[in-house]
């Protein structure tokens, strides 16, 4: 997530590699974790290290704040404190997108429907699926099955006065509908949107991810026309 932000930020494609390490705070519910990572630049091929820091807000919610991941050894020129000053962690409930009463999968003057290319091209789209269902999952005693996730469409609304099409790599604020199904062996299986909200503050280099997970509407199905890109995890 962290590294995610930074490319949001600079504009780059640096490439998830690895954990080096991490560490989780120790508290009774929601957690936050330290990480240091390595990421590959592949327009010079150089592999570097990046540290972060995800929090989340309250257990069973997706709610998530990050610093955007920073080369190893770079200071934070934020000064402590005006991360929360500029917008409170606890407000960011508030701010929890809903799935409308429209279909978000049909094409406004508010709303874009990705191409199949679009959606093999940006993995954002399963790293926000995950997270959604990671962090919603957690009053279950066992972990959620990630292998086998196929996203059935995706949509994007700006929040901003932007071309919904320019919403994907500009927008500080914008709303994602992921429709996906679970493949991992359910007999019945449900077809449901992950709706996400994204947050970005360049200012103090803070990502935020807000959202949740709804079963997809009968009457939207009979609506929509879904290009399929299925997730398999290595």
């Amino acid at each position: 997530m962290g590294l995610h932000g930074y490319n949001l930020f600079q504009g780059k494609n640096i490439q998830f590699c690895g954990v080096n390490r991490y560490s989780k705070s120790r508290r009774p519910s929601a957690s936050s974790y330290y990480i240091t990572l390595e990421a590959k630049n592949p327009t010079v091929g150089l592999v570097h290290t990046f540290q972060t820091t995800v929090s989340e807000v309250s257990l069973g919610e997706f709610i998530l704040s990050c610093k955007v991941a920073r080369p190893y050894g770079e200071t934070n020129t934020i000064p402590i404190g005006e991360e929360n000053n500029i917008l409170n962690i606890s407000l960011l409930g508030r701010m929890m997108p809903n799935l409308p009463q429209h279909n978000p999968f049909q094409k406004t003057k508010r709303s874009y429907v990705l191409n199949k290319s679009e959606l093999q091209d940006n993995d954002c789209f399963s790293l926000y699926l995950e997270l959604a269902i990671a962090t919603t999952h957690k009053h279950y005693s066992r972990d959620p099955d990630l292998s086998n996730l196929e996203i059935l469409e995706v949509a994007i609304e700006s929040t901003q006065d932007l071309e919904p099409s320019e919403a994907l790599g500009n927008a500080s604020d914008a709303i994602f509908y992921i429709r996906y199904k679970d493949l991992s062996g359910v007999k019945n299986i449900v077809d449901r949107i992950a709706i996400v909200r994204r947050i970005c503050h360049e200012q103090t280099g803070t990502f935020r991810l807000v959202g949740q997970i709804k079963t997809m509407p009968r009457k939207m199905k009979k609506k929509s026309s879904p290009t399929s890109v299925l997730l398999r995890r290595s």
